[in-house]
């Protein structure tokens, strides 16, 4: 009875616990295999089809890629829980925080750790002994840790490390061991994320052990389309268990500028090979979320395990400390230096140098060619990084100033009046000077460029308060733009 308790504890593994608890099905996991050897998932990376390898995912990156763990902005409480697959439960606990300071919502400068602890119940189990005979009952349960820090050591790729333990308990037996995770997340373009992790890396073990970790790669691809929609890709290659393919999408409807208010739209679906016995692990996965706050987030996933039934998630996340978007440090926040003269002699420096030189109006003679307007929705949310769609943008205009050398071009950022001033001002001359970096990029010579930003005083149109209601209304979108003028002297 014993063997067949533990083949039901792999199976439940492998259905619950999205990455590396699947590497413990073993086809002759009843012998060997540990039945738990993750901390579990959540539930919206398990409606996302586990897809998740390269999605930042806050606290909850310590289960898929502990390299996410650097972008963790707000100290983090989520409770995980796990049911619907005959009698087995299982409840997640897991609490991270950033390290250091958090500046422009990238994580903190020291990076990320987060804590889990983990608990499986299979439910009660008539005993035999070893010729057939009734015995006592017994409840088989397990029991998982772990600890993980992340940090991003380049500019733009991180890299991260899980130290875990894992206890399975059976009738007068423990079954313990130890392991870890090794990962690393490198942000190709604004929108675009890879990632990539080793998993099960064994320590070894205290007492009995059950048998040899399943370890092995996982790869992945997130791609943030727009502020709306998410789109994910996996794959899985372990040393003794099946292997997956996995993809999932995530669209958002609602608030996303303030996170507040917002309902997410999941689904995924994953591939297992090779695929004997437990085809029920092959197919769709469904899941709703819901932001009441910045602070409060529900999510609920269903994952269909065929003749088994549904496996159901329910999930809770609580952030406290998150940074406020609307407060600019005040050292963030330089005095502005101005520059005369953008069409006559060369402008001259006024007090320490800046990156964004600050300019006054073209003068009335010069010719203006032609206006490039670039949207918010180019850039990353809060950030000066230009998306694709941005930078496709700019490519279509930049032959215009290379066919033409002696044409001069002004670029010139705005804002919405919501926030404050300093840190409006602020905003706009970071995206203005990165539109500017990207033209040098593309050998356009930096002193046909000029960089200005405005901030919120020049709008397009009238805004009519800067309340968080404010800032999805059409005028507060126009407002937030960066014009770039083509002119010849």
């Amino acid at each position: 009875m014993k063997i067949s308790t533990i083949g039901i504890s792999f199976l439940c593994a492998a259905s619950f616990c999205g990455r590396a608890m699947a590497a413990v099905t073993y086809y002759d996991a009843g012998a060997k295999a540990l039945p738990l050897q993750q901390a579990g998932g959540t539930a919206r990376s398990m409606a996302m089809g586990s897809a998740v390898v390269a999605v930042s995912q806050g606290s909850a990156s310590l289960l898929w890629n502990p390299a996410g763990l650097s972008r963790m902005n707000c100290t983090e409480v989520g409770v995980h829980h796990n049911s619907g697959l005959g009698d087995t439960i299982q409840e997640t606990a897991i609490v991270g925080t950033p390290l250091g300071e958090v500046k422009d919502n990238c994580g903190g400068s020291d990076g990320g750790i987060a804590a889990s602890f983990n608990y499986v119940n299979y439910g009660s189990f008539d005993g035999r002994d070893t010729i057939g005979l009734p015995t006592k009952g017994y409840t088989p349960h397990d029991f998982a840790g772990s600890l993980g820090w992340g940090k991003e050591l380049f500019p733009k790729f991180s890299g991260g490390l899980v130290l875990k333990t894992y206890q399975a308990q059976f009738p007068g037996k423990a079954y313990s061991t130890y392991a870890a995770d090794l990962g690393v997340l490198y942000n190709i373009i604004p929108s675009l994320d890879l990632g990539l992790t080793y998993s099960n890396l064994n320590l070894g073990a205290i007492g009995n052990s059950i048998g040899e970790l399943a370890s092995g790669f996982r790869l992945g691809a997130g791609w943030t389309v727009d502020k709306h929609l998410l789109l994910a890709a996996s794959g899985e290659l372990q040393n003794k268990a099946m292997n997956r393919l996995q993809v999932g999408a995530e669209y958002l409807i609602g608030n996303t500028e303030e996170k507040a208010n917002v309902l997410a739209l999941r689904a995924g679906y994953q591939v297992n090979f090779p695929d004997p016995q437990l085809s029920g692990l092959t197919g769709l996965t469904f899941g709703l979320g819901y932001t009441l706050t910045r602070a409060i987030v529900l999510d609920y996933a269903m994952v269909p395990v065929g003749d088994l039934g549904d496996s159901h998630w329910l999930s809770l996340t609580m952030k406290f400390s998150c940074p406020d978007k609307t407060k600019a440090p005040a050292a963030a926040a330089p005095e502005p230096v101005r520059y005369v003269g953008a069409l006559g002699p060369k402008p001259r420096l006024v007090g320490p140098a800046p990156k964004v030189r600050v300019l006054a109006k073209p003068a009335p003679k010069a010719v203006v060619i032609k206006e490039i307007t670039l949207e918010d929705s180019y850039f990353d949310f809060d950030s000066a990084a230009l998306r694709p769609q941005g930078m496709a943008a700019l490519n279509e205009n930049i032959q215009l100033l290379a066919d033409n050398p002696k044409r001069q071009v002004e670029v010139a950022g705005y804002t919405s009046i919501r926030g404050t001033e300093e840190y409006n001002q602020l905003l706009s001359e970071r995206r203005a000077a990165a539109v500017s970096d990207y033209l040098i990029a593309e050998g356009i010579d930096p002193d046909r460029i000029s960089i200005v930003g405005y901030g919120e005083m020049r709008p397009a149109v009238e805004e009519k308060s800067a309340s968080a209601a404010n800032m999805d209304s059409a005028a507060a979108k126009a407002n937030m733009r960066v014009v770039l003028t083509v002119y010849e002297p």
